[in-house]
Parts: structure tokens; C-alpha cells; sequence
């Protein structure tokens, strides 16, 4: 079996034969870990069997262990001959056999209403995850096995609840998908690596050429060598003997020693140990081979205690008779730090999309649902017997917007509403809060005085706090110190680089806790989505993700410093404003009635059929449109009829922002509320700055709605 590999049209074919052994080798052993898995999986979830069906348990147990024994033939065979490529399809096969067990067993025990079509989930996830090849093959034997399981539901089983049966198929479905596009781009990125290691290769070369150039450059003037070493900017040095001689002045300026203390203390000593692997295979790699040029990437411990990342070129010579390294040292850290922050920021926003995509469409569903509730609660009241169940689908539903509010924290654009804001009353009123629950913790609070005004969203910054808040309490599980402080900072061009922000002033909020505190490893990871150190049930993972994405999307900065066994630091950096605070007004709680015809549209039909009756029940006539066309054509005949349109932002052939604009062409005195299950991010922000009169989040209940209309339809009276 041949792999076909993505078009490279500057790479020759022969160019990629190591990278063809190296496949070679992976899928070999990508072939046992299937196996194996199969081997190990289907036997031990017999106890689902055991749960689940008892009345089955023998015989399902019995297809198992039969299934499993299959797996050991294969995992045999593919030990005992070492297949090649041709393994492959050993893999493959196990796919099969334990994919078509678990077929038998969802038929006999009763249909797709079994939970067993999680099973087939997991085999097309191990299939097309581990076994990592052409993503073409993998699509056919997925089909394959997908169209038996299809057949065998269909006209082997009872086929009674089609919605059922389609929500257990978009599982599978959407796990083979995602599983095939995580195959080819770890694919695609190993093809990367290989193709970055030949041009490394060729980079090398052109290192031997230049450390040649250097050797003639000795012979013809020391003198001349001198002077150019001595102003490199590039730390050079001999390395002979595991020490360091004739450093140049960018050496001892690097590393903060004298000549004299170099010239004692071994070379690998001032490598940070982590590190100290990479630089001691360089040295490997060198020794004996005579003109040898190699490179690495390491850290390395200055005098001061400080950890700087270098990257090293390394020649082998011949220094006063006896083998020696020529060594460069060129200082990479502001680089490092920007490439990790870059990285950082480009996966945050890869996941954001993502989170905000399903965000927005489970607000969609939470609007149904609220709407209805809401709707029942008017004619409801406490004595009721149904109202407290209702109460408790509108907290619920509460809980769920929340939870979308996190993903949106995170995702690209998700911020609210900004407003000029004191942060320091923000972390007082948040912090009190805070402290009257968790009586066990000590809270200090230090002001700045006079701090800058900053244009945040209120209520995200309080959720960053508070994520923080907690963060600092589970660390303390005995009690501890909270320390809270703000100040005003500038923050100059070469800090703010690193982190892709622009210079200038900025308020810096700090959170401190005495608590147990993070390793290096848990720090590089703390703002990553879904990432906790909490056992299964205590946390999401969003906390700390949602802070970092609401900082970022505030055009700020955010950063940890933790030292394990004595606590832990967030500092936050937002941009200073120049805008004045401006107070906010207490919103009414009573639902508002009024008569009119209002215009909604939106191309869910849930929305359309729950916004009907909500508006209905206000006292409004109401008339809808499914899409932009639509509802452009029909304002066209009854615009003098229409008193304010309720607009969906995100439509599909004509969107929200474009059908507000050919509305307000039609009709410059126009009244428009925008709806969206997003935030009011930069899109929405930009209609609302063109003339559109308000904006409403969904999920929404029916006293939201009735006071944003009413708020909308007073403007201008």
C-alpha cells in the first residue's frame, strides 16, 4: 500500500522516502494499539451488557469474548510477520469485527434505542484517530461499516421513533467527521515536520559553507576575527572539554559571568535541567563527526537566576590540536514568548468559532423553551400546582444561558457591551460578594488611587473575577489569604509586543492566594478550554479559558505566576479610556402591554411560532417572515401597517445586517431590534452603529422582550 501524500510541488518523490519509512513504522504500531484496544474494550464493557440487559448478558458476552479472540489472531499475525503498510488492513479488520458485534448486539437487543450505538462511536473514533493513513481509505471502510449498521437498523429492527433514530446518527455521524479531520491534519502536519527537517538539512549545509568561510577567515587574520566576534551581536564561544573558552563580550553579557568564572563552571550546568537532554543529544550528534554543524532550541540559566531561550549552532573544529565546538548563541525569548502567544491566540480562536457557533444555536433552542415557559407563567400564579415546575424550567433555562455566556466569553468577538467602568468599584462590589460566601477566606483589598477609567463589559469583567475568586478558593481548601490590588501601569512597546497588544497606560488588577500552587506544566496549560486539574464532576475547564478569552477580547492581557506549595498570582492588564463613568438605571421588572403590529423575522421556525405567541400575548398583531427575501418583500406591502421589525442577525442568503440595510433604504424612519443568539459582538455592534434601534440576546423570556420593545418604540417620542 502506497500513501498518497498532499500536493508538494517542489518536493521530488524521491525526496520523500524517509517519510514513507517513517509512516511505514507508525502505522505498524498504530495497528497493535487498535487491536489491542479492541482486545481489552469489548470484554471489560460486558458489565453494560450485565446493566443493561441481563436477560442477554450470556449470549452478548459470549459475541464478545469471540470478538476479542479475533483481535488477538490479528494482534499475532501482525507481530509475528511485521506487515508493513499491509498492516493496515489488519486494523481495519478488527474495525470490522468488533464493529459488526456490536451490530448484531444493538439488532437483538431491540433497535437504535439501545445506548450500544455508543459503541460504534468508539470504534469509528479508533479507527480513523489512531489509524492515521490516507484519509480516502478511511472514508470508504467508515461508509462501509456506517451503511451495515444502517441496513441491519432498518430492516432487521423495529423502526418506531425516527427522532431517535436520526439524533443517534448525527452522533455517529459528527464523531466520524471529527475523527477523520483530526486523521489527515495530524497526517498533513507529520508530512510538515518531515519536509521542515529537510529544509533544516539544507540549512545546515549552508552552516558548513559558512563555518568554512570562518576557518579562512582565521587563517588570513586573528586579528580580524577579533574584531568581528568581539562586536556580534551572537554570543560565540569554543567549547572544549564541557567548558567554555574565548568567550566573545555578547557571551558574557548572555550569561552574566566574568571569563574567568565561564572558564570553571561545565557548560551543561548553566542549561536548564529540563533542557539539558537536548543540548547533550547535540553534543552526540557531534562528537566524531568531523565538521559537523547541528542546531537546537534550549533554556539556559543566567547568573541572575533568570531562564532565557537560545537558539544554538554548533561546528566541530579542531582548537589548539585537539577537538573542539564553535558555538552561536542567539538570545530567542521576546521570540519564543510571541510564537507561544500567537499559538495561544490562534487555537483559542479556532475553539472560540467553534464554542460560538454552538452557543448561538442552543440559545436558539433555550429561546423556545423559555418563551413557552414563559408564556404559561402569565396565566399562573404562586398557588398553582405547575407554577414552581415552571419557575424551575426558567432557572434551568437560566443556567443553560450561562453556561453559553462562558463559550461565548471565549469565542471570537464575544464581548457585550462595553462601558467606561471604575475598576475599582467593580473588584470591591465583586470581592464583597464573594467574601460573604466564603467566610473561611481572608480577603485584602489595596486600591489605586485615582485608577484609570477602562471601557470593559461590566458583567464579563465581574465573571473573570470571579472565575479568579474561585480558582484562588479551591486552591485554599483549608482557608487561606486573598489578596486583591489595582494600579495603573504604562506598559511600554517592548512588553506589549510579546503579548500583540498596543503600548500605553493601562489598570492592572492582581489576585493572590496562599494557596497550593501550580508546576510549569499546569501553568503552560491553564488557560486552554476544557483543561482541569479537578476530578471528573468539580469543573469544566471553562473558567480560566472564559477569563483568558473575555481579557483577550477586551484588548488586554492576562498571565499567571505560581510557585508550588505557596500560592499563586493572575495579573490582568486592561487599556485605560479616556471616556467618562456613566451611571446605569435599574431596569423595571413588570412586563409591559401595549397594541401595535410588530414584524418578526427569523429563519428558525421555533423562534418565529414562540415570538408569535409572546407578542400575541403583549398585545401585539403580529406578522412573520422566514427569511431576508421574504420579509424585505412583504415590508414592501404593509410597511405603513409595521410600527417595529424584530430581526434575526444570522440568515442564511440574505443576512440580518443586509436585510436592516435595504429596510432602512426602503424606510429611513425604520424601528428595528436586532436578535441574535450571539453576544453583541463586532458585527452586531457595527448594524447598531449604522442606525439600528436596539438589541435583544437570546434566550429571552417575555418580560425582556416587552420592555426592549417598549424601549424601542418610545425612542424618539
Amino acid at each position: 500500500m502506497k500513501i498518497r501524500l498532499p500536493a508538494v510541488s517542489s518536493v521530488a518523490s524521491h525526496d520523500l522516502d524517509g517519510f514513507h519509512k517513517d509512516q511505514e513504522k507508525l502505522v505498524m504500531e498504530r495497528v497493535n494499539i487498535i487491536i489491542l484496544l479492541g482486545c481489552g474494550f469489548v470484554p471489560v464493557f460486558g458489565l453494560a451488557d450485565y446493566l443493561l440487559y441481563p436477560q442477554y448478558f450470556a449470549r452478548f458476552f459470549t459475541y464478545r469474548l469471540i470478538c476479542a479472540a479475533c483481535c488477538l489472531v490479528l494482534l499475532a499475525v501482525n507481530k509475528r510477520w511485521r506487515l508493513g503498510f499491509r498492516s493496515f488492513y489488519l486494523g481495519i479488520a478488527a474495525a470490522y469485527i468488533v464493529g459488526l458485534t456490536i451490530i448484531k448486539m444493538i439488532v437483538e437487543a431491540g433497535g437504535f434505542g439501545t445506548p450500544y450505538y455508543a459503541g460504534l462511536i468508539l470504534v469509528f473514533l479508533g479507527m480513523c484517530a489512531v489509524l492515521t493513513v490516507r484519509i480516502e481509505l478511511l472514508i470508504i471502510h467508515s461508509a462501509a461499516l456506517y451503511l451495515i449498521y444502517l441496513l441491519a437498523v432498518i430492516f432487521f429492527t423495529p423502526f418506531d421513533h425516527v427522532g431517535l433514530f436520526l439524533v443517534n446518527n448525527m452522533f455517529v455521524v459528527s464523531a466520524t467527521v471529527i475523527a477523520l479531520v483530526a486523521s489527515d491534519v495530524g497526517y498533513r502536519l507529520r508530512l510538515r515536520e518531515y519536509l521542515v527537517r529537510q529544509e533544516l538539512e539544507s540549512t545546515q549545509a549552508q552552516l558548513r559553507g559558512y563555518s568554512k568561510d570562518l576557518e579562512n577567515l582565521f587563517s588570513e587574520s586573528e586579528n580580524m576575527y577579533q574584531i568581528v566576534v568581539d562586536n556580534a551581536n551572537e554570543s560565540i564561544f569554543v567549547l572544549q572539554d564541557g567548558v567554555m573558552k574565548f568567550p566573545n563580550p555578547a557571551t558574557l553579557e548572555l550569561f552574566g559571568y566574568g571569563k574567568g568564572e565561564l572558564a570553571r563552571i561545565p557548560f551543561a550546568r548553566l542549561v536548564l535541567e529540563e533542557d539539558r537532554g537536548v543540548w547533550l543529544g547535540q553534543e552526540q550528534r557531534l562528537e566524531g563527526n568531523r565538521k559537523a554543524v547541528s542546531s537546537s532550541t534550549f533554556r539556559i540559566l543566567k547568573a541572575s537566576g533568570e531562564r532565557v531561550w537560545v537558539d544554538m549552532n554548533a561546528i566541530t573544529i579542531e582548537w589548539i590540536d585537539r577537538p573542539a565546538f564553535l558555538v552561536f548563541l542567539r538570545d530567542v525569548t521576546d521570540k519564543k514568548m510571541m510564537e507561544g502567544e500567537l499559538l495561544h491566540a490562534q487555537k483559542m480562536e479556532a475553539v472560540g468559532t467553534l464554542a460560538g457557533g454552538m452557543a448561538h444555536d442552543f440559545n436558539n433552542l433555550l429561546t423556545g423553551i423559555l418563551g413557552y415557559a414563559s408564556l404559561m407563567l402569565l396565566n399562573k400564579d404562586a398557588s398553582d400546582p405547575h407554577y414552581e415546575r415552571l419557575k424551575s424550567i426558567e432557572a434551568l433555562v437560566q443556567s443553560g444561558s450561562n453556561l453559553t455566556k462562558q463559550l461565548l466569553g471565549f469565542a471570537r468577538g464575544g464581548t457585550h457591551e462595553k462601558k467606561p467602568t471604575d475598576l475599582n468599584e467593580l473588584v470591591r462590589s465583586s470581592s464583597e460578594m464573594f467574601g460573604r460566601t466564603k467566610r473561611e477566606i481572608s480577603i485584602h483589598r489595596e486600591y489605586q488611587k485615582d485608577a484609570y477609567t477602562v471601557d470593559v463589559d461590566r458583567g464579563q469583567i465581574e465573571q473573570v473575577l470571579l472565575n479568579l475568586y474561585v480558582n484562588a478558593w479551591q486552591a485554599m481548601p483549608d482557608g487561606g489569604d486573598l489578596y486583591v490590588e489595582t494600579r495603573n501601569l504604562t506598559l511600554d512597546a517592548l512588553y506589549t509586543k510579546r503579548h500583540l497588544v498596543s503600548p500605553g497606560n493601562y489598570v492592572k488588577i492582581s489576585v493572590t492566594d496562599t494557596g497550593t500552587g501550580m508546576d510549569r506544566a499546569t501553568q503552560s496549560r491553564i488557560f486552554e478550554p476544557f483543561f482541569t486539574t479537578k476530578e471528573m464532576g468539580h469543573g469544566t475547564g471553562l473558567g480560566l479559558a472564559t477569563a483568558y478569552g473575555i481579557v483577550k477580547n477586551h484588548g488586554g492581557i492576562i498571565n499567571v505566576y505560581s510557585v508550588l506549595g505557596k500560592g499563586t498570582t493572575f495579573n490582568i492588564y486592561f487599556p485605560a479610556s479616556r471616556k467618562q463613568i456613566v451611571s446605569e438605571e435599574m431596569a423595571s421588572s413588570e412586563i409591559v402591554r401595549s397594541t401595535g403590529t410588530i414584524f418578526l423575522v427569523d429563519d428558525e421556525e421555533m423562534i418565529l411560532t414562540v415570538g408569535k405567541d409572546m407578542l400575541n400575548a403583549l398585545g401585539y398583531e403580529v406578522c412573520t417572515a422566514s427569511g431576508g427575501e421574504q420579509a424585505l418583500t412583504l415590508y414592501g406591502e404593509r410597511r405603513d401597517k409595521i410600527d417595529l421589525v424584530i430581526l434575526d442577525m444570522i440568515m442564511p442568503s440574505v443576512s440580518g445586517g443586509d436585510t436592516y440595510d435595504r429596510l432602512k433604504a426602503m424606510n429611513p424612519n425604520v424601528k428595528v431590534i436586532l436578535s441574535s443568539g450571539y453576544s453583541l459582538n463586532a458585527q452586531a455592534a457595527k448594524i447598531i452603529a449604522r442606525g439600528c434601534n436596539g438589541f435583544i440576546q437570546k434566550p429571552f423570556n417575555i418580560k425582556d422582550l416587552s420592555q426592549k420593545i417598549r424601549q424601542v418604540l418610545e425612542q424618539g417620542k
